[in-house]
């Protein structure tokens, strides 16, 4: 049986698994790595005696799960470093309780495991590690997170720049597939592997591979890197060359407090804060030697909370946004962060920030390579500002902008190609401010109307140039814009009768930029010269930004119109939305300061 035949196979009957429970699933991958452990360490002469007394490979169905478990027993007496393995039970209950199917996938996997010579354990563990995990969480068959991509990790661990004979810590290690990538692409250098897993299945299940693969294992432990003594004297202070972590979400962390008892036992109370991806960031720089460098994931929505310590203390090197994925890898917002504790010179007081160049891709879609790991490592080695890629920020920028390391906060993505006289590195560093700091906002409102009489009804056949009405009353119905983003007004209003009251702050003037609010609407706009007879109101769904003289509002449109602009927006009407039409989020909205009037 090939390897590609079993693959596609085995996958099919893990769905099968999965359609009934995903613990049948779990259970199925666990069997099948345990046995492809056993059939490894069958080939080794200090195993040898174990495996003539319980020769286990031919076998399957319940008396080959009873050897299996007797002889995990033998081994873990003799070399305690196993004992992580759960066995108890666990497989004997597959082939006597456990439904037909399961029982079906465990005997297949058997079947390809007993054919299996020592060299082929060498050439197939990597492919099959890779293959299983990456499809087994990209298909919820195993309880995964956010998952990144191997793209994405390639790419973590090149710029992590492991050197020979450095040690590496991953405080997060799950299935262990950022350890195993850094193993993968540093076969020949004598690394020195940490790590530390809350999970205990993600352990037993990261562990067993890892050995598998050739990896020295002897000291992942299983634990929960957030857990902090009072006595800080019981600290292991142990540091490391190098930090690597993909930390879990902040519900994954909560799942894991409660899965584990972390929260409460009994009476006692163990942990009060669930913790945080930053949380698991901290722990990581505690770990590393004063020359060491680390590589973490973040959720980019993390990134808008402080990060003061990196920042004053010149840590941050570059943070890079990854594109959102399809399907379970990276399916939230997500960037790359990179800290080092001994910047080169060259880069001292300066951070790299690199926006997100993509919304959304397939990462597994074999038609079509993906390109982006390799562009984000070129541009970090070659540490370039790329007008709208990537751009160089001084740290006092970033405090100055509250310590936020949000990319699109410093206008990377904002554009502005008309803006030929302002070089890129103005852009990314001038200092940002809040709209509602260079102008007033007009809050539209429902309008009371009387209409004509029949007779007497007046109704234009184009808004503003049909036939002349003393006070003509026109309504912005929506916001349509040239290229430039001027309202066509012809084609945004309709004539709106006499009005009970008409208040002079719900007119719009020339100049104001309007935007639209409700919930799937879109325009953002300016209003252009308006008649000295008509009157064009603001209706309800609208929000106007009368911007103050000493600012040039078309500047401000062309900001709000870039697609860091259109990002902002939709981000502030979503917070409208949900506080009940507080215009507060629009308010705070920051943009560079190259608006002002030269």
């Amino acid at each position: 049986m090939d390897l590609e035949s079993f693959a596609r196979d085995y996958i099919y009957l893990l769905f099968k698994l999965r359609e009934q429970d995903r613990s049948l699933s779990e259970r199925a991958i666990e069997y099948f790595w345990t046995n492809m452990l056993l059939r490894k360490q069958s080939f080794r002469d200090n195993f040898a005696d174990v495996f003539e007394e319980f020769a286990l490979f031919g076998k399957s169905g319940i008396n080959r799960a009873v050897l299996i478990e007797k002889a995990l027993k033998e081994m873990i007496s003799r070399y305690p470093r196993y004992r992580f393995i759960e066995y108890e039970g666990k497989y004997v209950w597959i082939f006597r309780e456990g439904p037909e199917l399961l029982q079906k996938a465990c005997t297949y996997a058997d079947s390809f495991v007993d054919r299996l010579a020592m060299v082929d354990i060498f050439n197939k563990s990597g492919s099959l590690y890779e293959a299983l995990l990456s499809v087994s969480m990209e298909s919820d068959l195993l309880e995964g997170d956010s998952a990144a991509p191997p793209q994405v990790i390639d790419s973590m661990v090149e710029l992590l720049d492991v050197r020979h004979g450095m040690s590496i810590y991953d405080p997060a290690t799950g299935f262990g597939r950022i350890l195993y990538g850094i193993f993968k692409n540093n076969p020949r250098e004598e690394l020195e592997y940490a790590g530390l897993e809350t999970d205990p299945y993600k352990h037993r299940i990261g562990k067993i591979a890892l050995i598998l693969l050739g990896l020295n294992a002897v000291n992942l432990k299983q634990g929960d890197p957030l857990i902090r003594p009072e006595d800080y004297s019981l600290l292991s202070n142990s540091q490391y060359d190098r930090v690597i972590i993909e930390p879990p979400s902040s519900e994954r962390i909560l799942s894991y407090r409660i899965k584990t008892g972390y929260l409460t036992r009994d009476n006692l109370e163990v942990s009060k804060v669930p913790g945080s991806q930053w949380s698991y960031i901290r722990r990581g720089i505690e770990c590393l030697k004063p020359t060491g460098k680390m590589v973490s994931l973040i959720e980019t929505r993390e990134l808008g909370k402080p990060a003061q310590e990196i920042i004053d203390n010149d840590w941050l090197e570059a943070v890079i946004e990854l594109p959102v994925g399809r399907g379970n890898l990276l399916r939230r917002e997500t960037s790359i962060l990179v800290i080092n504790k001994s910047k080169p010179d060259q880069r001292k007081g300066k951070v790299l920030l690199v926006p997100e160049s993509e919304r959304r891709i397939d990462w597994f879609d074999i038609r079509n390579p993906i390109e982006w790991p390799s562009k984000i490592t070129k541009q970090y080695r070659e540490w370039l500002s790329e007008p709208n890629r990537s751009g160089i920020v001084s740290i006092q920028t970033i405090a100055a902008n509250g310590y936020t390391l949000k990319p699109r906060d410093y206008a990377i993505s904002a554009g502005l190609s008309g803006r030929k006289d302002v070089s890129y590195e103005e852009l990314i560093n001038a200092p940002m401010i809040e709209l509602k700091e260079i102008g007033e906002f007009i809050v539209g409102r429902s309008h009371g109307w009387i209409d004509y009489d029949r007779e007497d009804r007046m109704i234009s056949k184009t808004p503003l140039h049909g036939d002349e009405i003393s006070d003509s009353i026109y309504l912005l119905d929506r916001v349509a814009t040239d290229a430039q983003g001027l309202i066509d007004l012809s084609r945004s209003t309709r004539h709106s009768g006499s009005l009970v009251e008409v208040e002079e702050s719900s007119a719009l003037r020339k100049s104001d930029i309007v935007i639209c609010v409700e919930p799937g609407s879109c325009g953002v706009g300016i209003v252009g010269d308006i008649a000295d007879d008509q009157v064009v109101l603001l209706p309800g769904d609208c929000i106007a930004l009368r911007v103050r003289e000493e600012y040039d509002p078309f500047e401000v449109l062309r900001i709000l119109r870039s697609d860091y602009g259109k990002y902002s927006i939709h981000k502030a009407k979503i917070d409208i939305f949900f506080s009940g039409g507080r215009l507060t989020a629009l308010e705070e909205i920051r943009i560079p300061d190259i608006v002002s009037k030269k």
